[in-house]
């Protein structure tokens, strides 16, 4: 990536510079003035923007010394599940998942947890699902203890830290996330394994099997090497002079469980790698994930033994070994190699639903006119000092939303002062010479110690802790990219375009040759959701609350991309949207009912931390806000709320029910609104009993709310079996089966958009399109009847894999199918499985679309709190309507 924009020293009058000396003379009344401490020479010109390279009077910052060895060079990473090694001389609870380690100042404990304890707050119980932690053992040397662990170099999901670093007795530990191995290295001595009590040893020389609170390990030292101790709390050896040993969790204490491990204990891990591929036509994001080793004599086999969340061997087609290990996260399954992919649908994002909704126009622009009425378009919000980087973002989102409502009703003038309030504030932001006329800074400045820039105002320890930039900013780059919908020369690189970039670089940095800013500063790739905490200085490791809010960041960047031409940011976005959203739903909402705790009585999880989960927020124990802080914002890229109809309508019942009503007072707007995906008609007559007196939630409007709610009525839900060779389009489906296809072209020329069922949808420059397909299916070749007996003679599908199997967990009754079908004539066409109570209701329905001859799948249904006997019923069906059928009869247990 070539850049141009860190030179200091003289530049060109900015227009917000003009305003802001024009202001100084009175020209505008004042409300705009330069920025107070930042002389010339701090400025880093940007384009038409800037940012200060000196600290703004009476802010905080992150601190000055970072624990890192002189081998540590370029940009600090941060927000990571070991980043607490960072900002400590040792380090808070390392979630390694299956493992968590702790660095200490006699070397490294580590354990295995495996009891669920949970919380009561008040009158809410199971507030929250944490492991109960104990060390198994702890890693040391054999001639010291410590004063410190600093990191001498990480992977994109992997770290090194080393003890002793100044000193000629050290130690260096080597974790990556998902390995059950820590690798390690001395010098100046050797290594030391101590216990909470005597273990039981197995003592098969360089190679020993240890159980210790229950879990058993794997340690192995270099061929040669001897072991003192054994009988004791405390076991030795000089490494026969060699200087590395690993140590492993083990999945069971067989022999060929040991042989397995031994042939991977000595390939050490030197280096993690994500790379991804956004396939337009195909509409799939894959996901390579690589491991680079340095191989000791004694390796058996090349590659790592490592494994697999399952966010990620739910969708690759890596082969999985038969072992596994139960840990925060559900079941992760052990995977050998040197490398795996893991392949989603990308099931699209529109900027804004189209407008199909029967609503009064009369109304909605009363609604509109409500908000353009207001005084201060840009208001502080409820929190101290209100004028931050979040609070501010967050009139962003009201005003993103209210552009295309605005121009649907004919409000013009309405639409310019939203888009023009939303330009000025966003100016004056990315202007480093000029604040606005609150007591906020209005200013980036650029901390070249951990390379991030850093708004302020900040909040919610956004500046000295490095939270949540990928919350904050993201409302950024999404009011930018609504202004360059409509206006590209606005969000040129050399215009305010270059600032906004800076922006997505630091909270979502996807250029590894980047030097002001780390890779992928919020997102974990390997755990496939980001973390809020840049410094993870909690007992529980790190956490990430707003999931929604992450989301909305990397959609924002798909948007940006778009409307700016840059491919490369566009599908970083579309990567990091797409895993994202696919970790939110295992470990957030627990869309398969097998991630979150067995006990666990919630389906849903507020906020992931490394060693569990909440259901609760930061700030109170309100049920409203408990869930809605995964909804908020709602917009074009939350439709995943409602792919799967069912689990919609659990969570919303579980607010109610936790609540003891459906009337709402807290988010009352995010009620409806995601109640919409299960339910519209009752989400519209709950909007008719109260929207004149409610209190809106700050980012959103009357208008966005009534909308949304008629917008969803006349489409149905989200439509994810369905997909398309374009970013920016979403699928619908209403309850009497009409699909209705949106999409949006960014582009200066019409488009034709193609959707995976075949349909076809013209797209003019710069503008939405709708189509929609109530046939219910019919196709044109099941009306060719010539009197021949051509169709009846095709053969009619076979069935011939139908397995059943009870997993059963938590409230979900769930029964998984495997099946395999054929069909000679090669015109498969569906697959579905029905879950049928005992009175003869269907429950649940899986649908699969296929092709070909042969085809096979693993799918699930389930029921809330059901139980007893179902029938589970497979048929297939092939392009012509034959079909073929079987049922099983199950009993849940």
């Amino acid at each position: 990536m070539t850049r141009n924009d860190d030179s200091c020293g003289s530049f060109d009058l900015s227009r917000r510079t003009f305003v802001a000396a024009t202001a100084l003379t009175g020209g505008l009344g004042g409300t705009i003035s330069t920025t107070a401490s930042a002389s010339d020479n701090d400025i880093v010109q940007v384009g038409s923007g800037s940012y200060t390279t000196t600290l703004p009077d009476g802010m905080d910052e992150p601190p000055e010394s970072i624990s890192v060895t002189s081998s540590v060079e370029g940009p600090i990473d941060s927000n990571d599940w070991w980043s607490s090694l960072l900002w400590e001389d040792f380090s808070e609870n390392l979630f390694v998942h299956p493992l968590y380690a702790d660095a200490s100042e006699d070397g490294l404990d580590v354990g295995f947890p495996t009891e669920w304890t949970f919380s009561r707050e008040g009158s809410l119980d199971h507030v929250t699902a944490m492991m109960e932690l104990e060390t198994d053992l702890t890693i040391g040397h054999t001639g010291t203890t410590f004063d410190d662990a600093r990191v001498d170099g990480w992977g994109d999901w992997s770290v090194s830290a080393v003890w002793g670093a100044d000193s000629s007795t050290r130690l260096r530990v080597t974790m990556a996330q998902g390995s059950p191995f820590v690798y390690c290295e001395y010098e100046g001595g050797g290594a030391e394994l101590s216990f909470p009590s005597t273990p039981d040893v197995d003592d098969e020389g360089n190679v020993l099997r240890i159980q210790s609170n229950g879990n058993v390990y794997g340690v192995f030292a270099p061929e040669g090497a001897t072991w003192n101790g054994i009988g004791s709390d405390t076991l030795t050896t000089d490494l026969d002079g060699e200087g590395y040993l690993s140590v492993a969790l083990l999945p069971d204490d067989s022999e060929d469980t040991l042989s397995t491990y031994a042939d991977y204990a000595y390939n050490r891990i030197v280096d993690t790698r994500v790379d991804w591929v956004y396939d337009e036509h195909e509409a799939t994001v894959e996901s390579t994930f690589s491991f680079e080793t340095v191989d000791r004599p004694e390796s058996g086999s090349d590659g790592v033994l490592t494994t697999l969340y399952p966010h990620q061997w739910k969708y690759s087609n890596a082969s999985t070994e038969a072992w596994s290990y139960t840990a925060q996260r559900g079941e992760q399954r052990v995977y050998t190699g040197s490398s795996f992919s893991v392949t989603y649908e990308y099931r699209g994002m529109l900027p804004y639903l189209p407008n199909v909704g029967d609503y009064d126009p009369d109304e909605l622009e009363s609604y509109v006119q409500e908000v353009a009425d207001e005084d201060e378009l840009i208001r502080p919000g409820p929190e101290d000092p209100g004028d931050d980087t979040y609070w501010t973002g967050k009139n962003f989102e009201r005003l993103v939303q209210l552009l295309p409502i605005a121009e649907a009703v004919g409000a013009t003038d309405a639409r310019d002062r939203f888009e023009n309030a939303m330009r000025d504030e966003l100016e004056i932001w990315l202007d480093a010479t000029v604040s606005g006329d609150t007591d906020s800074p209005d200013v980036f400045y650029y901390n070249d110690n951990w390379r991030s820039l850093l708004g302020y105002h900040d909040s919610h320890g956004s500046a000295d802790n490095l939270n949540d930039h990928h919350f904050h900013y993201g409302y950024y780059v999404k009011g930018a990219a609504a202004i360059a919908r409509t206006d590209p020369d606005w969000a040129a690189p050399d215009n305010w375009g270059g600032m906004i970039d800076h922006l997505v670089r630091d909270y979502a940095g996807y250029d590894r040759s980047d030097d002001k800013y780390p890779f992928l500063r919020n997102h974990d790739p390997y755990a496939g959701h980001s973390w809020a905490s840049g410094n993870a200085l909690f007992e529980e490791g790190n956490n990430q609350e707003s999931s929604s809010e992450s989301l909305n960041a990397y959609a924002a960047m798909i948007e940006w991309g778009e409307y700016t031409g840059n491919t490369e940011l566009r599908d970083a976005g579309i990567f990091l949207y797409t895993t994202e959203l696919h970790a939110v739903h295992e470990y957030w909402f627990d869309i398969d009912g097998d991630s979150h705790p067995p006990e666990w009585n919630h389906d849903y999880s507020s906020n992931v931390w490394g060693n569990g989960y909440w259901y609760k927020t930061w700030w109170t124990l309100d049920i409203e806000a408990i869930h809605g802080i995964n909804f908020m914002p709602l917009d074009g890229y939350s439709h995943h709320l409602g792919w799967d109809d069912e689990h919609a309508e659990a969570n919303y019942q579980e607010i109610v029910e936790n609540r003891g009503g459906d009337d709402f007072d807290y988010y009352p707007d995010l009620m409806w609104m995601f109640r919409a995906f299960s339910d519209s008609q009752d989400a519209l007559d709950l909007w008719e009993a109260n929207k004149d007196d409610y209190d809106v939630e700050f980012g959103m409007s009357r208008a966005q709310t009534y909308y949304w709610l008629t917008a969803l009525d006349a489409t149905g839900s989200p439509e994810p079996s369905i997909t398309a060779d374009h970013s920016m389009y979403t699928v619908f489906s209403a309850d009497d089966g009409t699909l209705t296809y949106a999409a949006y072209n960014p582009g200066d020329s019409s488009i034709t958009v193609s959707f995976s069922d075949g349909t076809s949808l013209e797209v003019q420059a710069n503008a939405m399109a709708v189509t929609t397909d109530d046939d219910n299916g019919d196709d044109d070749g099941g009306d060719d009847d010539d009197g021949d007996d051509d169709d009846e003679a095709e053969s009619s599908p076979s069935i011939d894999q139908f397995d059943v199997t009870d997993t059963s967990a938590g409230p979900w009754t769930r029964f998984n199918v495997e099946w395999a079908v054929s069909d000679p004539d090669g015109d498969l066409d569906l697959v579905e499985i029905e879950m049928i109570d005992d009175g003869g209701s269907v429950v649940d329905l899986a649908s699969i679309n296929v092709s070909g001859d042969s085809a096979s799948g693993e799918d699930s249904v389930r029921e809330r709190n059901g139980g007893g006997e179902y029938d589970i019923k497979l048929t297939v069906y092939d392009e012509l309507g034959n079909s073929t059928t079987d049922t099983q009869s199950v009993t849940a247990s």
